[in-house]
């Protein structure tokens, strides 16, 4: 088969690899779709994510779609052609953080495209039976790779909720921001404020739902909330950027009490915020760690046309072609917001 390997800083290659079997307990995946993830980008511009380090040659990618093409034994509720979504993680199932429901906490777990751990930019892959989601046929294989990002804020807002009529303040609005939008105006917020530093995608919250953008290279982010919110701040905050900016801005736009979700993954090592703002206001702070039990959540938002995750996708991409779409993404350019790799 046909895998897209990342062999050190932007050094991607398509290569042949064995096409792998299914055992046990497995399906075979003939992979149709993969979104290119910012952590993706960050493996390939940087070569790591703190102190995960690409040390060898690493198939990338980890938001998956695809259809099963094989069966290990013993595998019931599948079927070959059954088009399905995978989950990207595997936890041991042993440890004390999943055998008391906090699998996505599990520090032995293994995640598609997390060193040393290959990903999905391939032709095919072998999952266990239960990191299947089967798919209805009005969910898309695009669609379902944009189930990944969006179960990361089904998870968030699991967290922290939405109470109806709360004031909610999205900072960073990428797939993973769009998100915790749409589940905010799904949980009856009152008002939806969103930033970013790109004005298409300003437009894109806008269109999706958002009462209110703000363009933080424009205007400062701290100012606008409080104008916006008659000087009070947000109820609920969903930090949702790659830069350590975005944890102070966020921070900044809480209201009294207010409770903030850290879930983006800063770029830099280290994050400098005013302890002591944070303390006045007593916030609630809570950071994010991927998705627990979140995936057929997710499948449900969107097969119910609740949340609309096909206006992500904005560009498509071969494997051929995929060092074009990680440049075209790290750089912003063409008004990209995801990229899709169709192997």
């Amino acid at each position: 088969m046909k895998a897209l390997v990342l062999h050190g800083i932007r050094d991607l290659r398509v290569e042949d690899r064995e096409k792998p079997r299914p055992g046990p307990g497995q399906a075979l995946v003939r992979v149709r779709a993969v979104g290119l993830c910012g952590s993706d980008v960050h493996y390939y511009t940087h070569g790591r994510i703190g102190d995960q380090v690409v040390r060898e040659p690493m198939i990338v990618g980890h938001e998956a779609a695809g259809e099963v093409a094989g069966l290990g034994p013993g595998v019931e509720g599948l079927a070959v052609g059954d088009r399905v979504a995978i989950e990207p993680a595997l936890s041991c199932g042993q440890c004390e953080w999943c055998t008391t429901g906090r699998p996505n906490l599990c520090p032995n777990v293994r995640f598609f495209s997390t060193p040393p751990n290959d990903g999905v930019m391939c032709e095919f892959v072998v999952v266990e039976r239960h990191q299947c989601a089967p798919l209805p046929p009005e969910v898309s294989f695009e669609e379902a790779a944009m189930l990944e990002p969006l179960q990361v804020a089904v998870h968030a807002t699991n967290l922290l909720g939405t109470v109806p009529g709360e004031t909610v303040a999205v900072i960073g609005c990428g797939c993973i921001g769009l998100g915790c939008l749409a589940l905010a105006r799904v949980g009856g917020a009152g008002r939806i404020v969103v930033t970013d530093r790109l004005d298409y995608r300003l437009a894109l919250a806008r269109k999706l739902g958002a009462d209110a953008v703000v363009n933080v290279e424009k205007e400062d982010p701290a100012e606008a909330l409080a104008r916006l919110t008659g000087g009070r701040g947000a109820d609920l905050v969903l930090e949702c950027t790659n830069r350590a900016a975005g944890p102070p801005q966020a921070l900044a736009a809480a209201a009294i009490g207010g409770r903030v979700a850290l879930v983006g993954i800063p770029q830099e090592d280290e994050v400098t915020i005013d302890p002591h703002q944070a303390r006045r206001k007593e916030l609630r702070v809570q950071f994010i760690r991927r998705s627990r039990f979140a995936l057929r959540q997710a499948l449900h938002l969107v097969a119910s046309k609740r949340v609309d995750v096909a206006s992500w996708v904005t560009h498509r991409f071969g494997l051929a072609e995929a060092k074009k779409a990680f440049d075209l993404v790290e750089h912003y350019a063409d008004g990209v917001l995801k990229a899709v790799i169709l192997p």
